[in-house]
């Protein structure tokens, strides 16, 4: 069947069934609701992401999109105004619950695309979780800063350096700069850089061009205002519309090639290698559900 709209919730029942027979494409773009800084609003991280995938699906005939999933797990950035938490468990068995509902249908193809970074290791888990539950549906999660094409922007065209495109810094303020200008107060952008100097603590690198004298990146998120005072981590002053427009572009070419390939995974079967019967139809540990 043609897909009469790209938006998952704007289709009937009828049409939902069909397109699922014909194992379309999901993307569900998940982000949070925080503190960017003095000059951007505190839904960044759900309309990158969401943006993204909406270009995207509009282009593709084999793809639907779900609405955002607007709130995210930020416990640490409580010490900022204006954030809305999720606890940790109820964000993985929410994600969850929309992974197995979207299986339950006759899905195969789940893709999460997280716009944030306190996210990426509960969106992880959830996923594993609906792939063990229905060992035919192949469900994963990405980061859109992750895509290769990204990276490569970044490492061509930004200007402000490693440490200039952390969080609300020149990568975040630069895509909502070209995606809606009006709504970005640069006369209040700030450069923020005020994390320990330590070789090796916050010295990971969107791009992966970590300075020489930088060791491996130890895994640690204190309290937010510990390392930022403006609620920014990079340089938002460096910020431009051109390169936003970069950015973009090439998180939209990377997502639908990524698309092409997922289009393209295998759904091969599981095959238990025990020599002995070790189902259990009352508790199976491994296929939670």
């Amino acid at each position: 069947m043609a897909l009469t709209d790209h938006r998952y919730e704007k289709l009937t029942w009828e049409e939902i069934d069909e397109a699922a027979g014909e194992e379309t494409l999901i993307l569900v773009p998940v982000g949070s609701t925080e503190d960017h800084g003095p000059h951007l609003p505190l839904d960044v991280d759900q309309r990158l992401p969401s943006s993204v995938c909406e270009a995207v699906a509009e282009q593709r005939d084999d793809t639907l999109m779900l609405s955002t999933l607007t709130q995210g797990y930020l416990p640490h950035h409580m010490d900022m105004p204006g954030g809305i938490t999720i606890r940790w468990e109820t964000f993985v068995n929410y994600v969850i619950d929309i992974g197995v509902s979207l299986a339950h249908h006759g899905f195969k193809r789940i893709l999460f695309v997280n716009g944030h970074g306190s996210n990426q290791h509960l969106l992880e888990q959830a996923t594993r979780q609906v792939n063990l539950q229905y060992p035919d549906v192949r469900c994963a999660m990405l980061s859109w800063w992750e895509l290769e094409e990204v990276k490569e922007t970044l490492r061509t065209e930004r200007t402000a350096g490693p440490e200039g495109v952390g969080h609300a810094g020149e990568m975040e303020t630069a895509m909502y700069l070209y995606l809606a200008p009006d709504e970005v107060k640069m006369d209040k952008a700030v450069r923020d850089v005020n994390a320990p100097d330590n070789r090796y603590f916050h010295n990971v690198d969107f791009a992966g061009e970590n300075r020489e004298e930088d060791s491996t990146a130890v895994t640690m998120m204190p309290w937010w205002t510990t390392f930022s005072e403006t609620g920014v981590m990079g340089d938002a002053t460096a910020a431009t519309v051109e390169f936003g427009e970069a950015l973009f572009t090439s998180a939209v070419d990377g997502l639908d090639a990524v698309l092409d390939g997922f289009a393209a995974y295998p759904l091969r079967p599981i095959e238990d290698k025990h020599g002995r019967d070790v189902s259990d139809e009352e508790y199976d540990p491994f296929r939670p559900r």
